[in-house]
């Protein structure tokens, strides 16, 4: 046995190697040495070799406020790997003595981002693997194969769009909308079943709109792509979009055997659409309604298909005079929005074949712009109908 021993940086870190087996084997395995705690370490982590406990302790602390940590002894505690009970401030110190960094810490967000990744990358190798295996075995089955295709259902074909990396993506959308609504519960009018009544078009701006723009602003703010803009470019879309999203949700949460809206699952009020009509003008609510009719006419509102939809028109950049911006990455934006009509358009493929799929996207763009068209004229007419100061900051920015 031997060993190269140094201190604390990458270059020279603890090493010893020994013989497993017997010795006329010649098999050498590489023992690492923790630069915190002189432990047997099992990889490299946060910039420093390290051990799972170093690393789990690391993790755990390296991002709490300066002066948490109280030293039990006098500033110098030994931390190795063989102390019963050690220190955790001068541990801490240890570690960053040692080079361990915080800023290589995953956030929550950076953690599922990494997991969609692998799962992406772990698809394409399989594709790869596949497309290398039937290469080779097609010389021998060329014609086999040629009538497996033909005889193979379009539905087998169309539902293999949809991979593992894609329900994730989908799934992390449900979850962000769950924890949005979880965040924005009602407070100061009666719970379900009572009804809340709308007296007027401040009303309806004032309660169930603002209750919905709430939530959807807390929904897109967990939205990986969202974050990845700047803060002027983020106000710009929740800006742009908001109102045309609200009243999209609002259809979406309208139930037609009680003619009222309400979100599912929630304690909110129920909102009735007789209500609604009072509010600003009967053209404007004779076309929402058309449009909503035309939503159940192409297919019941499917809550993952909605919620896509709600972040395609948040990444609309539709002409607005009222909130111009020109420097907006529009590369960038074009990346995002493929993101979601992509996604939309396979999960469209799965659930209804290739020919329903084209239909239901034409259908929807088009409801989707009817929408945006009537709330750029409600934006512009908005001060006819109501007095703008008494609104919440929130609302009156969106109009």
């Amino acid at each position: 046995m031997f060993s190269i021993q140094t201190k604390y940086d990458r270059s020279s870190i603890k090493q010893s190697y020994r013989i497993k087996g017997k010795p006329t084997n010649k098999r050498y395995r590489l023992l690492l040495t923790c630069v915190v705690c002189n432990g047997e370490a099992h990889g490299y982590n946060f910039d420093a070799i390290s051990c799972e406990s170093c690393k789990a302790f690391f993790r755990r602390n390296a991002l709490r406020p300066p002066g948490k940590l109280q030293c039990s002894g006098n500033g110098h505690c030994d931390v190795r790997f063989n102390q019963n009970r050690r220190c955790k401030k001068c541990r801490l110190e240890e570690c960053f003595k040692a080079g361990m960094r915080k800023e290589w810490i995953l956030t929550e967000i950076e953690k599922q981002e990494k997991r969609m990744k692998i799962e992406q990358n772990r698809h394409l190798r399989q594709i790869h693997d596949h497309d290398q295996s039937y290469q080779q075995r097609q010389y021998k089955h060329d014609t086999d194969l040629s009538a497996d295709v033909r005889n193979t259902p379009a539905t087998i074909i169309d539902r293999a769009c949809l991979v593992d990396f894609d329900w994730l993506k989908i799934e992390s959308i449900r979850n962000a909308y769950a924890e949005a609504v979880k965040l924005n519960q009602t407070a100061g009018i009666l719970p379900y079943p009572c009804i809340q009544p709308i007296e007027s078009t401040l009303e309806l701006f004032r309660v169930p709109l603002y209750i919905s723009s709430m939530r959807l602003i807390s929904f897109f703010k967990q939205i990986p792509e969202f974050q990845q803009f700047d803060k002027d470019e983020q106000v710009y879309f929740v800006k742009l979009n908001t109102l045309s999203i609200t009243f999209l949700h609002s259809m979406y949460i309208y139930g037609y055997e009680q003619d009222a809206y309400h979100e599912p699952g929630t304690t909110d009020p129920l909102f009735l659409g007789k209500d609604w009509l009072k509010t600003i003008n009967r053209e404007f609510h004779r076309q929402m309604k058309k449009i909503q009719n035309n939503f159940v006419l192409i297919e019941k509102f499917d809550e993952n298909l909605i919620k896509l939809f709600f972040l395609i028109i948040l990444f609309s950049n539709h002409l607005d005079l009222k909130h111009p911006i020109t420097n907006i990455n529009t590369l960038h934006l074009f990346k995002v929005q493929n993101i979601y009509n992509e996604l939309f358009y396979k999960y469209c493929l799965y659930h209804y074949g290739f020919h329903k799929s084209s239909i239901l996207l034409l259908q929807y763009t088009t409801n989707i712009m009817k929408i945006q068209n009537l709330i750029d004229d409600l934006k512009y007419t908005a001060c006819s109908y109501m007095d703008l100061k008494l609104l919440t900051p929130v609302m009156r920015s969106l109009l």
